[in-house]
């Protein structure tokens, strides 16, 4: 049973969010420069919706520890959720770069791909190389899964220390987890290199450091992992979905006009994400109900990491075979609904002959060790069950809601179903 339905809600809008920013700053669709001007605002809002993975992503796995799990059988289950798709869209982005001569950026390529990028995009992990050959590697959004794996890697050794935390000094610690959110910019702004156009000129370690280097995001990632831990210790957030949707406009509005851009990736909004990620999950622990579990929000939210993976793909696929850049306003929005539409049916498509089939059967061995003490001789990552201590009866400890920002279907890592 899906019992924090907002949560898998929230995923669209973030996916969506970064759908438009690649789909209307990357392709040049407009031929208004005003319109293209205007459109530059989405830049931020695609920047939230990937800070808010990272934050749902920690919450939603501290949230579903399993008791007596061990890092090999965590880390063997976040692989089988990651790389499936990943491998699939990587291959056929690749074989469009080839056949196209377009880079993965969707500019004309001189000379053949080069294969390092490529390799490094290939096993995740071309984002800790400040490099834009390999940033941008094949599928150019899959930098923030390379963070991601950063997180999981770490998670079981985090999780132990983070779960010590007396309950009542858990919004202390939340509280120091933002600050090293805000400590990244502040590091990153004592770095130069050469500037960015894309990126409004920023220089590149700038960009680098507090956008895409993996360790500068897993101070979200912890953020979100203590906010499941302060729900599950009875805390209640001090605003409801609303008001704390409202709160990240309050504090990116004036915080783009007041603050350089290593603060606009993650710093200005992270404190009222976290609000928004803790109202959504506790309004449907305690039956209230939100405009984030409306159904077709929960239906897209559940392929949205498929969504995220197949969008650059598709967009670049119809801009190098079919449309040319450069529209006026109304055919603009005809290309980006083109856009979306091969993007959703291309995500079904991953999710539904990918994504479940090979997560069922590579998620778990296929001999299940007994009941009892792990048989690999790992430390389990908790070390007792959720109880009334924790703020939930354990019969009510709800399964894995949305594994981080991918599609699953909620039904924790046995496997969608």
């Amino acid at each position: 049973m899906n019992r924090l339905p907002s949560l898998t809600g929230l995923r669209f809008p973030c996916a969506a969010a970064v759908f438009l920013v690649h789909a209307w700053l990357f392709t040049e669709i407009f031929t208004d420069q005003d319109i293209a001007d205007a459109a530059l605002l989405l830049g931020p809002l695609g920047m939230t919706g990937v800070s808010c993975f990272f934050l749902i992503s920690g919450f939603v796995l501290a949230w579903t520890a399993r008791p007596g799990d061990t890092p090999a059988r965590f880390w063997r289950r976040r692989a089988a959720r990651i790389y499936p798709n990943h491998v699939v869209v990587w291959a056929v982005t690749l074989a469009v770069l080839t056949l196209t001569g377009a880079a993965a950026t969707g500019e004309a390529r001189e000379g053949p791909i080069p294969v390092l990028p490529a390799l490094t995009n290939l096993f995740l992990v071309n984002t800790w190389i400040p490099t834009r050959d390999h940033n941008a590697g094949v599928n150019i959004v899959t930098w923030s899964l390379a963070a991601e794996i950063f997180c999981y890697a770490l998670l079981p050794f985090i999780l132990p220390l983070l779960r010590r935390v007396p309950a009542h000094r858990l919004w202390a610690a939340a509280a120091l987890a933002l600050a090293a959110i805000w400590t990244v910019p502040l590091i990153s702004l004592q770095f130069q290199g050469p500037p960015i156009a894309e990126a409004g000129n920023v220089p590149q370690w700038q960009f680098w450091i507090s956008y895409m280097l993996p360790a500068a995001r897993l101070p979200e990632f912890v953020l979100g992992a203590l906010c499941a831990l302060l729900l599950r210790a009875g805390r209640r957030p001090p605003l409801g979905v609303p008001a704390a949707t409202a709160s990240i406009a309050l504090c990116l509005v004036p915080g783009l006009a007041l603050l350089p851009f290593p603060f606009i990736p993650a710093a200005i909004t992270a404190a009222p994400l976290a609000l928004l990620v803790l109202a959504a999950a506790a309004a449907d622990l305690d039956g209230r109900g939100t405009w984030l579990r409306h159904r077709a929000l929960v239906y897209l939210g559940e392929r949205s990491f498929a969504l995220y993976l197949v969008h650059w793909p598709v967009i670049l696929t119809i801009n190098q075979l079919i449309i040319a850049p450069g529209h006026p306003l109304p055919t603009a929005l005809a290309v980006t609904a083109l856009y979306a539409a091969c993007a959703l049916a291309a995500a079904w498509l991953l999710h539904r002959t990918v994504e479940i089939p090979l997560y069922r059967r590579l998620a778990t061995p296929r001999h299940r060790p007994s009941q009892g003490a792990p048989h690999d001789g790992q430390r389990p990552l908790t070390s007792r069950p959720p109880g009334p201590a924790d703020g939930l009866h354990p019969a009510r400890a709800p399964e894995i809601p949305v594994p981080e920002h991918d599609g699953g279907r909620p039904r924790g890592d046995r496997g969608p179903a």
